[in-house]
């Protein structure tokens, strides 16, 4: 389907192991927290860890600021949440579980957040980072549906769990070291200063090629090319500011529009998150009472929506993600309203399921391609895990209350959802089609041509930097018109036939020239 390089696979295999992790660590932690206390209680209780992940997520990028030393920072965490695990197959008190629940999954959101940057430095650009994100979440799926499968409940699992969050923390190391290895070779940044350096990377490369394709020039361009030249490109929203890796980026219009649309991503994620949450409290309440088994076949749906959205959202540069992630809301929202009319829960959780894998490749892929265009782009690689695990966190009691309130309220409240999440899709520009790497070249290629120097002006510069006095200057616009005899250049300008020739001669000198048709072709710019 894509190829990856090294690199890549470590930051694959990373997200891959977070996912198993994560999810595997959440289902363990109901199962034993479902023995303690009341199905109702459990629902609760798994809101406090989701959201001890948030702050796990939104603490990793100042920790690992003052950390410095980050691989010993991810060995603490490996050490700490799994030491918590086992705290958790083994505490008889359900105090005593859930507050080794919080300290686990706040380890398990800052390796995540350390997964999903490492696949951001390592995707950046890549035209197959939605099947990258799809493909881990896949994987991370399997793993956990093997694990459900095929290890025995307790302390095997628990074991299974350690083992995952010990590779998942050596891969996102190792991930790490790969970028920073690759960011150093390109700008010779320290690995403090990658964060800043990744967004300068490529805006950098559009300024060398500005300087390739303009000639030299001595005279100040016009205001309003200079203005078109600097603002008009079609590419320059999808771009960050300028800045060195040795100091912080300058706020500027193209970062202002990045965080205006990553605050309107920020809310289309919770509002699609909040209509998930009803649905997914419905399955943790059925898992709690043994009514259900979410471990088993209808799980994977979830890998294979996971794989179908990245390979549908990559189709020509994601150019139509958008308009697929909401046919997928819709379905969504018909699935929510069917199962709380009386459908079959197990076609409603298939339905569920495979509209699950496309909002997590969608969040995902979303956020690490909006990352490196951010002021703190470590901090936003895993928002879309954060804003998800958030809207869990604070909505999980008012989505259960509305579960319970009826087919009536359900339905009103999807519809609003409907319609917000509707407005969040066009406020986050997803319903914009974007322009393919061949539209925008075509389209640079015309604004350089129309931000290139006109002939006066390359002429001007020409005259200017050969030092030529007036009345050379009036020689050589003659004697370059046309193919006149030199003696009707004298004639019509007045002066002798020798006067033409001795102030050709130093033309020649002055401009390197030896010949009329090779002066003609200097001062025309071929």
């Amino acid at each position: 389907m894509f190829s990856v390089d090294r690199q890549s696979f470590q930051s694959l295999s990373a997200l891959a192991l977070f996912t198993f992790a994560f999810l595997g660590s959440e289902f363990f932690f109901d199962s034993r927290i479902g023995l303690l206390i009341s199905a109702e209680g459990a629902v609760g209780a798994q809101a406090m860890i989701l959201g001890a992940s948030v702050v796990g997520f939104l603490a990793y990028a100042p920790i690992s600021k003052l950390a410095g030393g980050r691989r010993a920072l991810r060995a603490v965490e490996a050490v700490g949440a799994i030491a918590a695990l086992l705290t958790i197959a083994v505490a008889e008190s359900a105090i005593a579980m859930q507050i080794a629940g919080c300290i686990a999954f706040f380890l398990l959101g800052s390796l995540g957040a350390e997964a999903h940057w490492s696949m951001a430095r390592a995707f950046e650009g890549s035209p197959s980072l939605a099947k990258g994100a799809g493909a881990a979440y896949a994987a991370g799926i399997l793993l956990q549906f093997l694990s459900n499968q095929f290890v025995p409940a307790g302390m095997a699992d628990a074991a299974v769990l350690c083992v995952g969050v010990a590779a998942l923390a050596v891969f996102a190391a190792t991930g790490e070291r790969g970028c920073e290895t690759a960011g150093q070779k390109d700008n010779g940044a320290t690995s403090e200063q990658i964060g800043e350096a990744v967004a300068s990377k490529s805006s950098g490369t559009k300024t060398q090629q500005d300087q390739a394709i303009r000639p030299r020039l001595v005279a100040q361009p016009k205001k309003a090319r200079s203005e078109q030249t600097d603002a008009g490109s079609p590419n320059q929203a999808n771009r960050p500011s300028q800045a060195s890796p040795d100091s912080p980026q300058q706020a500027t219009p193209d970062s202002a529009k990045s965080a205006i649309r990553a605050v309107w991503l920020l809310a289309l994620v919770v509002l699609l998150a909040c209509m998930f949450s009803t649905l997914d409290n419905v399955v943790t309440l059925a898992n709690a009472q043994g009514s259900i088994s979410v471990e088993t076949w209808p799980r994977l749906f979830l890998a294979a929506s996971g794989l179908a959205a990245g390979v549908l959202f990559d189709i020509r540069e994601r150019r139509y993600m958008g308009f697929i992630m909401f046919a997928v809301t819709v379905l969504s929202t018909i699935s929510i309203l069917a199962v709380e009319a009386g459908a079959s829960p197990v076609i409603g959780l298939i339905v569920f399921y495979l509209s699950s894998g496309f909002f997590v490749t969608f969040f995902t892929t979303t956020f690490l391609q909006l990352a490196p265009r951010m002021r703190t782009p470590q901090l936003w690689a895993g928002m879309g895990r954060a804003a998800n695990n958030l809207c869990a966190f604070t909505a999980s009691g008012v989505s259960m209350m509305l579960t319970q309130s009826g087919i009536a309220a359900v339905m009103i409240a999807s519809l609003i959802l409907f319609v917000l999440v509707s407005v969040a899709f066009v406020g986050a520009g997803l319903f914009r089609l974007p322009s393919t790497v061949r539209e925008r070249e075509a389209i640079e290629a015309g604004l350089a041509a129309a931000a290139a120097p006109t002939l006066e002006e390359v002429q001007a510069e020409f005259v200017s930097r050969s030092g030529l006095t007036p009345r050379e200057e009036e020689v050589l616009r003659a004697v370059t018109a046309d193919e006149r005899p030199l003696k009707q250049v004298a004639d019509d300008l007045g002066i002798s036939l020798r006067m033409v020739q001795r102030h050709l001669t130093s033309i020649y000198s002055k401009t390197d020239t030896q010949t009329r048709a090779g002066l003609t072709r200097a001062f025309f710019g071929k």
